[in-house]
């Protein structure tokens, strides 16, 4: 049974914001906004609320599983002639300002509302449910912990099956699978893992290349549970390094540990930015680290606030924020080190509990 206290709050608040944006109906069809508003774990439905009422709008197939929600949502079956947009139909009224993820809909369902509701003003909604989603209650704090504690117990495993002649894609299948074992119900996105020269891409999928002795390899791996997701990269050598490959790794975790101690409720964001950024900058590596610093997690892997040199973004107490800067040298190496966290009043409290001094495997 889902705790319908928890919907009735977020759904409180989601009405809130409707009413200051001057909404009278709103329209939820992006999957985690729905699934945040209302717990139920189908993505084939939508959530309507209006001032008075919350509705969920699904079909056959999903119907009984909908009623759980009830009394909180009224729960409207839908058939091949009776569809969302004849629901709107008939509780919208001349004028009504209707709510819109604009974004999120196709271009043929939004022609069909415009021309099915001539009498009502349609209003982008984005961005709306997200800035309620930026900030994290109890619950989901609990779930992205849980998440977060199965990365790091597969970080540990995966720290004895990385070898000389062992694959990026094997050490990818690897965390995957040790992920799903430990719990997780699915990973946030897909493994990243490379190795060697092959580091210096932020991004690198993983590859049939062999770890060889004397590589650096990066791993950026997360996890979902009960929806929610993790994120943490950490950057390994095995066998020896290099003392260039030593001093770009102090470097970052110099830059990351900066960011970590600095960070809090009421900064901006690329404040946080700044303070990694201006570490790296110092030591002459500034063009090599060509992303912002972080991001929000939540039923999304990227999600509000941003951390990069533009955002303006306030931090507020409840936010998660990854803290993870990375310089690239092409050709070379690359090292990113990122620890997922909770902003906190005057600190934050970090999540990522795996070590962070050079490991040589």
């Amino acid at each position: 049974m889902k705790n319908l206290n928890i919907a009735a709050s977020r759904c409180a608040a989601a009405k809130s914001a409707m009413n200051k944006d001057g909404i009278d109906v709103l329209t939820v069809i992006k999957d985690e906004n729905k699934k945040y508003l209302s717990l139920f774990d189908s993505t084939s439905y939508t959530v309507v609320l209006t001032v008075e009422k919350n509705y969920i709008v699904t079909d056959f197939r999903y119907y009984e599983a909908a009623t759980e929600l009830e009394p909180l949502f009224t729960v409207i079956e839908t058939s091949a002639e009776y569809g969302l947009i004849q629901f709107l139909r008939e509780i919208c009224k001349a004028g009504h300002r209707v709510g819109i993820e604009a974004d999120t809909v196709s271009m043929s369902f939004a022609e069909k509302l415009v021309t099915s509701l001539p009498d009502v003003d349609l209003k982008k909604s984005d961005g709306l449910i997200e800035e309620l989603r930026a900030v994290k209650d109890e619950t989901e704090l609990e779930n992205l912990k849980i998440a977060e504690k199965i990365g790091d117990e597969a970080f540990s495993y995966i720290l004895n099956e990385i070898h000389p002649g062992v694959s990026e894609k094997q050490v990818a299948l690897k965390l995957e699978l040790k992920m799903r074992e430990l719990g997780a119900e699915a990973l946030s996105f897909d493994v990243i893992c490379a190795s060697g020269a092959r580091t210096s891409l932020p991004h690198g999928i993983p590859s049939d290349k062999q770890i060889e002795k004397g590589d650096f390899v990066t791993m950026d791996f997360g996890c979902k549970y009960n929806g929610y997701c993790s994120d943490m990269t950490r950057t390994v050598a095995v066998g020896h390094v290099s003392s260039e490959q030593r001093a770009l790794y102090d470097l970052v975790l110099e830059a990351q540990l900066a960011a970590c101690r600095g960070a809090h409720a009421g900064m901006k964001a690329s404040e946080v930015d700044r303070l990694a950024r201006d570490v790296i900058e110092a030591a002459g590596y500034g063009k090599f680290f060509g992303h912002g610093l972080g991001h929000g997690v939540g039923l999304e892997i990227h999600e509000a606030p941003t951390a990069n040199t533009r955002s303006e973004e306030i931090l507020k107490t409840g936010m998660m924020l990854t803290i993870e800067p990375g310089v690239y040298i092409p050709e070379k190496f690359g090292v990113r080190i990122e620890d997922l966290s909770i902003i906190d009043d005057s600190d934050i409290i970090i999540l990522s509990k795996s070590e962070k001094d050079l490991i040589i495997l």
